[in-house]
């Protein structure tokens, strides 16, 4: 099956736990890579978000999916498994602090297309997705500004 990988780096000015606070936030997923709405959102009784579930619409078409944290380091690393009718892949969120006052924020996202139809039709999903990723993040550090 294809597969793809596109990664965007950005300084954000601010703290690493700042922005660890809000990845805990359901709706902060909203519009990163292939997830364009966000619900039903479960966290653990400390607050971490643990799992949500998303769509999106490629032509005419809407598919609906389910995130899963699978890899957390508070402060440090988020990693979400993406899993969907056509498409699969991970969604991966690195901070490394960056002084007292900004973080550099580095977002992953691999993607692979499952069965036929998007097999077909991936090239142009994931040049899409690839290509709006930058403009993604760039919209989630100036949330900060």
């Amino acid at each position: 099956m294809p597969r793809a990988s596109f990664t965007h780096r950005v300084t954000v000015p601010r703290s690493a736990d700042e922005i660890w606070d809000q990845l805990q936030v359901a709706e902060t997923w909203s519009n990163i890579g292939p997830v364009e709405d966000v619900w039903d959102a479960e966290h653990t009784d400390d607050g971490h978000l643990q799992r949500y579930r998303w769509s999106t619409t490629v032509g005419p078409r809407s598919y609906r999916g389910r995130a899963k944290v699978i890899a957390s380091e508070p402060g440090h690393l988020m990693r979400l498994d993406l899993d969907a009718t056509e498409v699969v892949g991970t969604l991966t969120t690195r901070l490394a602090q960056n002084g007292d006052d900004a973080t550099h924020l580095e977002v992953t996202l691999e993607v692979e297309s499952r069965g036929t139809l998007s097999t077909l039709f991936f090239p142009v999903v994931s040049q899409a997705v690839g290509n709006g990723l930058p403009a993604q993040v760039n919209r989630f550090a100036e949330s900060f500004e």
